[in-house]
């Protein structure tokens, strides 16, 4: 009888062992390893992570600002090891910031931003002011790329802060049909990146939240192409065919802006690694480093 407890007792530990190695992994390998900072906004503690190069520009730093999707916790952001890789090489800052679920949210990220919900939009000004204290940016280069409820949010900063965003960038989101303020002072240079197999934001049909009545039905992707385009007064537009992508260039805009989208026909809600050889990470940074306010 001893030893049958004795090796349970065994069985047991090396159990527990095993789930304490792989939580520990879990951690280490999905949370956040950049460093955080704090600003408060209305009384509410927010918080943000931010790369640095090691060897900092003796001027003033591009900045760009990862937005996640789903909770927006602390976790890293799609090919954010690429992303790091490339700042420490060209010399920009990266901002990460995490989400908050106030309560007029129903997801990490305030959508149909208005006069009186502002948590979000606030958010990204203290936190742009906060980094601008602690480093030299580029103010005339401030750049946000957006995935999921990070790419739905990245158009609530196209229409409320197009005097700090030089361009921006998203995947697998869209906004709502109706907008509550949506009248930017300048047309900022936007991509949009979508699979045609997307199971959670439809390409081709427009969608309401479930229970958040203050933002209203979603746009299908090709009207929310189409928004831009007509907003920014484009005069001339290209497709072009490579394999399962296609890429449309909205161009002759006004203000100089321009807007593309990639349409990725067996692509569904995951990053993709890659656009047409080129990994995802570059084609982003490339659109976006050839604006600036």
């Amino acid at each position: 009888m001893k030893r049958v407890l004795l090796g349970l007792s065994v069985v047991v530990v090396a159990v527990v062992v095993f789930y304490a190695l792989w939580w520990g992994y879990w951690i280490l390998s999905f949370s956040q390893h950049l460093p955080s900072h704090e600003v408060f906004v209305d009384d509410v503690r927010r918080e943000y992570h931010l790369f640095v190069p090691e060897t900092e520009a003796s001027g003033s730093m591009p900045l760009l600002v990862l937005l996640q999707g789903g909770d927006a916790g602390s976790w890293p952001f799609a090919q954010q090891d690429r992303w790091e890789a490339l700042a420490a090489s060209q010399g920009f800052l990266i901002g990460v910031p995490v989400g908050y679920e106030l309560p007029e949210n129903e997801g990490a990220w305030q959508l149909n931003t208005d006069e009186s919900h502002r948590q979000d939009i606030d958010f990204m000004q203290a936190m742009i002011d906060d980094i601008g204290e602690r480093h030299a940016i580029d103010r005339r280069r401030v750049y946000a790329v957006g995935y999921s409820l990070g790419s739905m949010f990245s158009y609530e900063l196209a229409c409320q802060m197009s005097g700090r965003f030089a361009a921006i960038a998203s995947h697998a989101g869209t906004m709502p049909i109706d907008p509550k303020a949506c009248d930017p002072s300048r047309n900022v240079p936007l991509m949009h990146i979508h699979g045609a197999r997307d199971p959670i934001i439809a390409y081709g049909n427009s969608w309401n939240w479930k229970a958040w009545d203050s933002v209203g039905p979603m746009r299908d992707v090709p009207s929310l192409i189409d928004f831009w385009a007509d907003r920014f007064t484009c005069s001339n537009s290209e497709s072009f065919v490579t394999g399962d992508v296609t890429h449309t260039v909205h161009s002759d805009c006004a203000q100089g802006a321009r807007v593309e989208h990639y349409r990725i026909e067996d692509l569904g809600h995951e990053w993709p690694e890659s656009i047409n050889g080129n990994s995802t990470h570059e084609v982003l940074w490339s659109f976006l480093t050839s604006f600036r306010l």
